[in-house]
C-alpha cells in the first residue's frame, strides 16, 4: 500500500509539472535552439566522459560497506528483483520530473526572469541538481555514496543544462535516464548479479 501511494505521488507531480508548459511556460526550451557541429561535439564527448566516468565508479567507486548499503537503492533493487515496471516506468518518470524542476523550470527562470548569462545559468543548475540528490545520505548515511552522487549529478546538470539551452529538454531526459540507468546497472552486474 505505501508504494501504491508513492507511486500515485509520483504520476500526480508529473501530471502537474506539465500542466504550465500547455499554458506555454518556458516553450522556447522544448525545441531545439541550436544545431551545430560544436553542440553536437559537447553532446557526444559530454556523454562519451560521463559514461566513462560511471564505468570508472562502477569498478572503483563503491567499498564493500557502500555496496551493501546500495542494495537498498530503489533502482539497484528493482534489478535484483527483477521489477522491470520500476525502472522502465516509474525511474523514467522521476527522470522526467528531474528534468523539468531542475533543468526546464529553473534554467527557464534563471534565463527568462533573473536574466543570467548562460554560463552562471548552467553552473547554477548544475550545483542546485548536485545538491538535491543530498537526499543519498539520509537514504545511505554512507559518505562514499553521497561524494559519488554529488559529484556524477554536477556533471551531468553541467552537460544537461548546456543541452537544454541547445537541444530542449528531450535531450535531457533521454540522456539523464540513459546514463543512470547504465550506471546503476553496471553496479548492479559488477556487484549483485547472478548467474544462472
Amino acid at each position: 500500500m505505501e508504494k501504491i501511494i508513492k507511486y500515485m505521488f509520483i504520476a500526480l507531480i508529473f501530471v502537474s509539472l506539465l500542466i504550465p508548459i500547455f499554458f506555454g511556460i518556458y516553450i522556447e526550451f522544448l525545441f531545439v535552439r541550436e544545431l551545430s557541429p560544436v553542440v553536437i561535439f559537447v553532446l557526444l564527448f559530454g556523454l562519451l566522459m560521463l559514461l566513462l566516468i560511471g564505468k570508472l565508479i562502477g569498478i572503483y567507486g563503491y567499498n564493500p560497506e557502500s555496496i551493501e548499503k546500495m542494495k537498498k537503492h530503489d533502482v539497484i533493487d528493482a534489478f535484483i528483483n527483477n521489477h522491470k515496471l520500476r525502472l522502465w516506468i516509474f525511474f523514467l518518470i522521476i527522470m522526467i520530473i528531474e528534468e523539468l524542476i531542475l533543468r526546464y523550470y529553473l534554467i527557464g527562470f534563471l534565463f527568462n526572469q533573473i536574466k543570467l548569462d548562460i554560463i552562471s545559468i548552467v553552473l547554477i543548475s548544475g550545483i542546485i541538481f548536485s545538491l538535491y540528490h543530498i537526499h543519498t545520505w539520509f537514504s545511505f548515511k554512507n559518505l562514499r555514496i553521497l561524494l559519488i552522487n554529488l559529484g556524477y549529478s554536477f556533471l551531468l546538470g553541467l552537460l544537461n543544462g548546456y543541452i537544454l539551452l541547445t537541444l530542449g529538454i528531450v535531450p535531457c531526459i533521454i540522456i539523464h535516464y540513459a546514463v543512470a540507468i547504465l550506471l546503476y546497472y553496471a553496479i548492479y552486474k559488477r556487484n549483485y548479479k547472478t548467474n544462472n
